[in-house]
């Protein structure tokens, strides 16, 4: 069989950063080739080569037999090759169906929108993924699960030759996953290739046939998935041999920090009670959409309460927005954090101060540069966050770089209680590691962390005990002992009649 797409001794140079050196691949028809790498490793600049955000430094990029030369995302598109970005693009003012075919329009011959074809093919594609979605609903209304199926359908609606899959599960539930693979495997059928970019390994297996391995702009190896184990892949990836990277820790239990009992926000999540200790890393599991990151908020005071009290080292407070969770050392590491854990624009300096300007400003509120400058040098050494220095601006570092900046700028403002909403999402295997080691050294401090996950493993590898939500109640709480995959889906699956 001949490879549909191919690309040839292809670098790509930054001023200052050569992203890539001399990367040669194979992508075949109706086969699944999965991209790994760490964060920083190339796989996103391959990507824009082959989608025309990027031109190629050197090298030749092979469509179809042809040599191609993009210099534009659309010119890739109209030949064939479409991309599921991991950051959504989703218009939130638009329907689902204007979402699908936004900039794709069909029209009825007086050149007015047809409306009701746009909305019923794109409700037979939602309908043959068996998402439970309605064409006209306004996509600002649904949660990052459900936008993320949108850019499925919209791929789907191009019948493209090439899908180009960046963290598509990234966040979905177990359901949406299994819908997700459906898809997959239906265009694998139809003799679709799809170039497939992933954290998570244990996808590899339950849909890719090939593997290539990039590290620090070069490719490794290319591989066939059934002739590798995990293992061999994470240590092609990061260059050594990794044991155990949860490095779970047994914790002691210290005094309580953060007691909620009875919290309420209608047709949200109800009566929610719940204690978290110093030196504990205490998890939430659940199903995408059990309400755990909108109790979190509320606890955080970003979104209101109806009922219920919070207690802070045994005294009731009152935490109606941000800056008073903030004033009482409670940090929040968010689930997105493009758009809301980071200021991209700006750099290492001034992210890491934010939280902690009003406590520090100098006289007649200036900005306090000193402490800036001092706490940036201080977290970017103690995190070993890798830049050319404090002033480099966020947007150009990886996610797990990012996602320790974030994580700088809880510590600075002397947080003692983290909430962490899936803190490890789109980074890779040795970011996750180092992350893991810093909530560990956080917790045996005398911290107290409350994280968020939907991976099972993380939650079972990291945690001293677990909370896990169904619809919005809690429906049970599993000790260190009991924590296990089967107790932990057994809990999120129950109805909640029985809660």
């Amino acid at each position: 069989m001949e490879p549909i797409l191919q690309v040839k001794n292809i670098s790509k140079e930054f001023p200052g950063v050569k992203a890539l050196t001399d990367v040669s691949i194979d992508f075949y028809p109706g086969e699944v080739h999965t991209l790994v790498g760490e964060n920083g490793a190339g796989k996103s600049t391959l990507i824009k080569i082959i989608s025309g955000v990027y031109i190629p430094t050197s090298g030749q990029i092979f469509y179809e037999g042809k040599e191609m030369h993009f210099t534009a995302p659309g010119q890739a598109i109209d030949a064939g090759i479409a991309v599921i970005h991991q950051e959504l693009s989703i218009a939130k003012d638009l329907t689902v169906a204007q979402n699908v075919w936004l900039g794709r329009e069909k029209r009825k011959k007086n050149g007015l929108l047809d409306s009701a074809r746009m909305n019923k093919e794109t409700q037979d594609i939602l309908d043959f993924m068996k998402v439970k979605l309605k064409a006209t609903e306004i996509a600002g209304y649904l949660n990052a699960a459900q936008q993320q199926m949108i850019e499925i359908a919209k791929v789907i609606s191009q019948n493209a030759k090439i899908v180009v899959m960046d963290e598509p599960t990234s966040s979905l539930s177990e359901h949406e996953i299994d819908a997700l693979f459906e898809q997959v495997r239906i265009l694998k059928e139809k003799n679709v290739s799809i170039i497939y970019i992933t954290h998570r390994l244990k996808e590899l297996t339950e849909i890719c046939e090939r593997v290539t391995v990039l590290r620090d702009g070069c490719k490794v190896d290319t591989m066939m998935v059934a002739d590798v184990t995990e293992k061999q892949i994470v240590s092609s990836m990061v260059g050594r041999e990794m044991g155990d990277y949860y490095n779970k820790h047994k914790h002691t239990q210290g005094k309580e920090m953060l007691r909620v009992e009875g919290l309420c926000r209608k047709g949200v999540f109800e009566n929610i009670s719940f204690t978290a200790y110093a030196g504990e890393i205490l998890g939430f599991s659940g199903l995408v959409g059990a309400g755990r990151t909108e109790v979190m908020e509320a606890i955080f005071g970003a979104a209101r309460l109806d009922a219920g009290k919070i207690y802070l080292e045994g005294q009731e407070v009152q935490l109606s927005n941000p800056r008073e969770a903030i004033a009482h050392n409670i940090g929040f590491v968010t689930e997105d954090r493009r758009r809301t854990g980071l200021l991209l624009e700006k750099n290492i300096v001034e992210n890491t101060s934010l939280p902690s300007l009003p406590a520090h400003k100098k006289a007649l509120g200036f900005v306090n540069r000193a402490w800036e400058k001092e706490m940036a040098n201080l977290y970017m050494e103690k995190l070993r966050v890798k830049a050319p220095n404090m002033y480099t601006i966020l947007k150009t570092l990886s996610g797990g770089n990012q996602q320790k900046v974030i994580l700088g700028k809880w510590l600075a403002a002397d947080s003692n209680i983290l909430i962490l909403d899936e803190p490890t999402r789109g980074i890779d295997v040795n970011a996750r590691s180092e992350f893991y080691a810093l909530m560990n050294e956080f917790v045996e401090n005398g911290g107290t962390i409350i994280m968020i996950s939907s991976e099972m493993p993380e939650i079972i590898g990291v945690a001293d005990r677990v909370i896990v939500m169904r619809e919005g109640r809690i429906s049970g709480e599993v000790t260190a002992e009991e924590i296990n995959e089967q107790t932990l889906i057994g809990l999120a699956s129950i109805t909640s009649d029985a809660s």
